[in-house]
């Protein structure tokens, strides 16, 4: 028997990751500090708001004077390689001087170009923006400035379903595995412990959002290969999407948890 034949949608919580896993991998949060590592002084802040992003440049003009734009990225499409991509209209905003009582007289928004992201997984993209004619392209990531501990006990659920099957029958298959979970880290190894299985690997901050690639294990010894992604780590608990083979199908599905309170 397959893994993915094991156990089923037996519970409220269950059910609720059984939808996340039929309809796809729910979208990430770009919320975060972007930039590029080796070119510090600059970054792109994004707030996200269901598919809306706010996103603040802090950036430098053609005279080497800080200045910062603003754009509201709305999202266009996904492409066939998967790259999600916003666009959004770039302004150069003037208002009341610090420390000064405000005036919304002062108040002026100037459109000076474009703006677009076209993200390539949870942690990287590809920034586009022009200013007044100047075109400025950027690879970007996801900045760490602070390390988010997965460590601790959760009550939650994974949830998978296959696809890519030797045996086409076998596509579509939804399994959970609901209870009492897990996690620790030591270095930069973490461990999933799930109900019924266990996903081990190499965990990797990125900002907001972590990854672990590795390997599961479960208790009908079935064993393979397993990536989690866009792992958001908070106080409350979990959310996080993964992929994985089983040898004779491809399985994805959805991962969370709120944390336990002891």
């Amino acid at each position: 028997m397959q893994r993915s034949f094991l156990r089923w949608c037996t519970s409220a919580i269950a059910a609720t990751f059984c939808v996340a896993a039929f309809a796809g991998h729910p979208p990430v949060s770009y919320s975060d500090l972007w930039g590029k590592a080796d070119e510090p002084g600059w970054g792109l802040n994004l707030a996200q708001q269901d598919t809306a992003l706010f996103g603040t440049f802090f950036v430098y003009g053609t005279g080497g004077d800080a200045v910062w734009y603003s754009s509201t990225f709305v999202y266009q499409y996904t492409g066939a390689n998967g790259v999600n991509v916003y666009q959004g209209d770039l302004y150069l905003t003037k208002g009341t001087p610090q420390g000064t009582p405000y005036d919304p007289s002062l108040l002026k928004y100037r459109q000076v170009g474009l703006a677009t992201l076209e993200f390539d997984g949870d942690a990287n993209a590809l920034l586009r923006y022009t200013v007044d004619g100047v075109v400025v392209t950027k690879l970007i990531a996801r900045q760490t400035f602070g390390t988010i501990s997965p460590v601790g006990d959760y009550l939650g659920s994974t949830a998978d379903v296959t696809y890519g099957c030797k045996t086409p029958s076998n596509n579509g298959i939804v399994t959970t595995d609901t209870g009492a979970m897990r996690i620790t880290l030591v270095g930069d190894f973490a461990t999933i412990y799930a109900p019924t299985c266990f996903y081990e690997g190499k965990y990797t901050q990125q900002g907001q959002v972590a990854t672990l690639d590795g390997r599961y294990e479960c208790t009908n010894k079935a064993t393979g290969g397993v990536t989690f992604t866009g792992l958001s780590i908070q106080n409350g608990g979990l959310v996080g999407t993964y992929t994985g083979t089983n040898g004779s199908c491809n399985f994805r599905g959805t991962v969370g948890g709120a944390r336990t309170v002891k």
